[in-house]
């Protein structure tokens, strides 16, 4: 990664009033006002989530956001999204490497899932996940379960 990008990964105890602000921001910014997807953002998942933050300079530039959804068998990357500025770079693959650490490192999980953008899923299927199941609407957009092979 180039040095001008830093990496933060912080849980919700470790994250400052500034940080927390920095992500819902940027999540509402990229789903909310670019995707018009209305979707309920604050789940109460966030409080036991790890948060991965990509950084130029002190700017929230590309987020994820990992968590345990069944103790011993999945994890979820969620949330995944770069600022308009930052896409195109490399960014979303640094974001799911990062993720995947933070996951093998903090949880004992037979598997790791996301739910991608319809017109995402070539993207991940390059990094290793297999889409399952069929399509379905979250938010008004078309998403897919997929599942990272060979965890």
């Amino acid at each position: 990664m180039s040095e001008l990008y830093k990496i933060r990964v912080l849980s919700f105890e470790q994250m400052m009033l500034i940080d927390l602000y920095a992500i819902l921001r940027l999540r509402q910014q990229v789903f909310v006002i670019e995707q018009q997807s209305i979707y309920e953002d604050i789940d109460n998942c966030d409080q036991v989530s790890m948060h991965v933050g990509v950084y130029q300079e002190d700017e929230l530039v590309g987020y994820a956001r990992v968590r345990e959804a069944e103790a011993g068998h999945l994890a979820k990357i969620e949330r995944v999204l770069c600022c308009a500025s930052h896409r195109g770079v490399g960014l979303g693959k640094i974001l799911i490497k990062q993720s995947i650490d933070v996951i093998q490192q903090r949880y004992s999980v037979e598997n790791i899932m996301l739910s991608a953008q319809i017109d995402a899923s070539d993207f991940y299927v390059k990094l290793g996940f297999q889409c399952q199941g069929l399509s379905y609407d979250d938010g008004g957009i078309e998403h897919i379960d997929m599942y990272l092979v060979n965890n």
